[in-house]
């Protein structure tokens, strides 16, 4: 598909914008209206979706290796097995979004991720992948604020001035990991894996369960 066909079949649709399974690698798609769009099975690699609207969209099994989706909008997308390994999301605004998967490398520096749900899908173990994968990932500045990352694989992932306030951090792989300057007021962090992690400067440690 071209990028003038992909709007026309989103623009046109009388109900949700049916987008399953379709190839559309390598397109430029910044700027447009995915709202509720049906991606699932959606082949994104290396899609340029920066500034797009992708609200409320269904991205489960979709595959956006390098994609780039600077300032996108993703406000309450499910992106449940994901592949967002490389991509770009740097000031995307993730709030409520519901995401597993695979993240690896992912840069999500200055994005909204407020109330997101990373956490493990305890009902589901035997499908793959069942948690987040952010190994590497860059998150300064970013805001997980009242985030739900419980059992989340964030080794070696930068946090650096994150806001982290009330995040659920439990069971958490965090080896390796930078937190300088992070605002981690009320998370929890029982049971995380700290090994090697930087902590100086974080804020709020006093009252985050699991850093004493």
């Amino acid at each position: 598909m071209t990028r003038e066909q992909v709007a026309a079949e989103i623009s046109g649709a009388t109900q949700r914008p049916k987008l399953t399974g379709k190839d559309l690698s390598g397109l430029d798609l910044s700027g447009l209206d995915f709202r509720g769009a049906d991606l699932f099975s959606a082949n994104l690699d290396a899609c340029r979706l920066d500034g797009a609207n992708l609200a409320n969209t269904n991205l489960n099994r979709a595959q956006l290796r390098g994609a780039s989706l600077r300032q996108a909008t993703l406000v309450g997308a499910s992106l449940y097995a994901v592949v967002l390994d490389g991509a770009d999301l740097s000031g995307a605004d993730l709030s409520g979004s519901r995401i597993i998967g695979l993240l690896n490398g992912v840069n999500l520096s200055g994005a909204l991720l407020r109330r997101a749900n990373l956490g493990a899908d305890m009902a589901n173990q035997g499908m793959a992948p069942a948690r987040v994968e952010m190994n590497n990932a860059k998150l300064r500045g970013a805001d997980l604020s009242d985030a739900n990352l419980m059992h989340g694989i964030l080794s070696y992932a930068q946090f650096q001035g994150a806001n982290l306030r009330r995040a659920n951090l439990r069971w958490a792989d965090l080896a390796g990991a930078n937190l300088s300057d992070a605002d981690v007021d009320g998370a929890d962090f029982r049971n995380a894996n700290f090994d090697g992690t930087s902590l100086r400067g974080v804020k709020g440690a006093g009252s985050a369960a699991g850093m004493d």
